[in-house]
């Protein structure tokens, strides 16, 4: 034993005494020496012939692609077993059944290794494919990254789904690790915070809001809504907004979303009441694991005891409410595809056999759908928050958040500390892709028009041209496609219509030939017909026409080419 020792720890560079009395423990009859050998290392000790000593193939996992999809695929322990990611989730199917090894002993009952290039026969286990696109996920990565370096930021996360079928396209993680190597990384690395971390989104929920408030019929698009135009007082707190240029005397439901006002949907929070804007966040799955099948998915955090004023205007907005960016993605994913939701996908098929879409089911109307993507697709208008999300040749949908972060060890929120997201899809008029950037902690700029909304464009321009869809000609503020739909016509509050009365409604069909459909909207907000819009471009005709009464007229005609 002390020659064998000695010989050995040469190769391995490690202390003789200490393998020595690895080999010497009378306790066990077998023992490994080392584990993982390299090949010159292998091939060393096989040339010392040494009796006793025998080696054992074990499978071990090579991944290719080292850093790529890292947090996604996880890793696995030196006896092949998954720790963290796909790997943990499947670890029974990757590994295939235990097989027995058969050794023969002497007349002592040592075991003695024969034939050792027989012993192990490795198990079969079997092939998982996963619904991610490697085009997508390493411009998706590589964008990440360069919005971690320009911004100084901490970290960065992204998901692309497909609106029709709900598979994730890509999923990354920045910083990353190499799985070859995971060792030298922290566990925090490790994580595929897509699924697992939930924070405060910020704006990004404002939609969800809105939607609550137009389907229990408080409001319709165009009503006018009391913004204050300075700081909301509640109590003693005070509800601001982004920035002194953010703060606007009133503005119709849809600007709210358009210019990301927290006094705007504040308000719209106070009119639904807790109970009603709960139910509607439930629906889009907030509060619940959405089922992608991945280890350590968080439910995100929403509060269903009493919610105080404040604390309802702050959830209104995206604060005082935790979720997770795949949670997100899926939410807009169901305004995309007309208000029906899906489960996101990871897994395509195991060996052969396809794994099925989940059924989906609606959640709120298709008209309802279509007003929000209006909405979503005005707020990336020249002039909205969400305009340097816009993409060349597509429309785009979508919103802006821009998050204070949590300080958990002092409380509150940490100083000069933000979330910057995007959350939306292209192309707007028919929806393909769902694309949610987040990026954690950005230095010099932190809104999330100016840090995630420029991702997001780059990432959802290489999806389409890869796509081959061919590009929309649009002019650069007209962003619908040639549908025709209605606004639903609410049942109105008497609180709404009593502000409504104050801002001034419209009598007369002014004159908005050659507009825009957002410089259209501004300026007939305030009135209580239903509006059906045609076609797309500028507008060329208006029912009833410019000059004309519309007291009492119950639909307003504007057609665009």
């Amino acid at each position: 034993p002390v020659k064998v020792s000695q010989q050995i720890s040469k190769v391995l560079k490690k202390n003789w005494k200490d393998l020595y009395k690895k080999i010497k423990n009378k306790n066990k009859r077998f023992t490994w020496i080392k584990r993982h050998l390299t090949e010159d290392q292998y091939e060393k000790i096989k040339t010392f012939n040494l009796k006793g000593l025998g080696f054992i193939e074990e499978p071990k996992r090579v991944y290719p692609y080292s850093k790529r999809l890292s947090q996604v695929i996880g890793i696995t322990g030196r006896s092949g077993k998954g720790l963290e990611g796909v790997e943990l989730e499947y670890n029974q199917l990757l590994s295939g059944k235990e097989k027995r090894l058969s050794f023969q002993k002497d007349a002592r009952g040592r075991v003695l290794l024969v034939n050792t290039d027989n012993v192990l026969d490795n198990p079969e286990g079997k092939d998982i494919y996963l619904t991610i696109d490697s085009d997508i996920q390493i411009k998706l990565e590589n964008e990440l990254s360069r919005a971690v370096d320009s911004f100084d930021a901490d970290s960065a996360v992204g998901v692309v789904l497909d609106v029709e079928n709900s598979e994730v396209l890509a999923m990354a993680n920045i910083p990353t690790y190499d799985l070859n190597f995971p060792s030298q990384y922290p566990y925090s690395v490790k994580k595929n915070r897509t699924v697992t971390d939930a924070y405060e989104p910020g704006s990004t929920m404002k939609p969800f809001t809105v939607i609550s408030a137009l389907e229990n019929e408080l409001v319709q698009a165009n009503s006018v809504i009391n913004c204050e135009g300075a700081p909301l007082k509640i109590g003693k707190r005070l509800i601001r907004e982004a920035g002194k240029d953010h703060y606007h005397k009133s503005l119709s439901v849809s600007e709210i979303i358009g210019y990301s006002s927290n006094i705007g949907s504040s308000k719209l929070a106070f009119m639904l009441g807790q109970e009603k804007l709960l139910k509607t966040l439930s629906k889009f799955g907030f509060g619940e694991r959405t089922g992608i099948a991945f280890p350590g998915e968080s439910k995100g955090l929403v509060n269903t005891e009493h919610w105080p004023k404040h604390l309802l205007a702050n959830v209104s907005f995206g604060h005082g409410i935790a979720v997770t960016p795949i949670q997100i993605a899926a939410a807009y994913a169901a305004i995309a595809r007309g208000g029906e939701y899906k489960s996101p996908k990871l897994i395509k098929s195991i060996d052969d056999q396809e794994i099925l879409t989940e059924k989906s089911h609606r959640i709120m109307s298709q008209k309802l759908a279509e007003v929000m993507n209006l909405m979503l697709t005005q707020a990336t208008a020249t002039g909205s928050t969400g305009a340097s999300a816009r993409v060349k040749g597509w429309p785009v949908a979508g919103k802006t958040g821009t998050a204070q972060k949590i300080d958990f060890d002092k409380g509150g929120y940490k100083e000069g500390a933000y979330i910057s997201s995007f959350a939306g899809y292209i192309p707007a008029n028919e929806p393909k892709y769902v694309v949610y950037i987040a990026v954690d902690s950005p230095k010099k700029y932190f809104y999330g028009s100016q840090v995630a909304a420029p991702v997001f464009s780059k990432v959802a321009s290489f999806a389409m041209r890869k796509s081959g869809k061919a590009p929309i000609l649009i002019s650069d503020k007209n962003l619908l496609d040639k549908k025709s739909f209605k606004m639903p016509q609410p049942k109105i509050s008497q609180a709404v219509k009593i502000r409504e009365n104050r801002q001034g409604i419209l009598k007369i069909m002014p004159n908005v030939r050659g507009m825009s459909l957002r410089q259209v909207l501004l300026s007939i907000r305030g009135v209580s017909a239903k509006i059906s819009i045609k076609g797309s471009g500028l507008v060329t005709q208006t029912i009833p026409e410019a000059g004309e009464s519309i007291e009492g007229v119950g639909e307003l005609k504007i057609i665009l080419n």
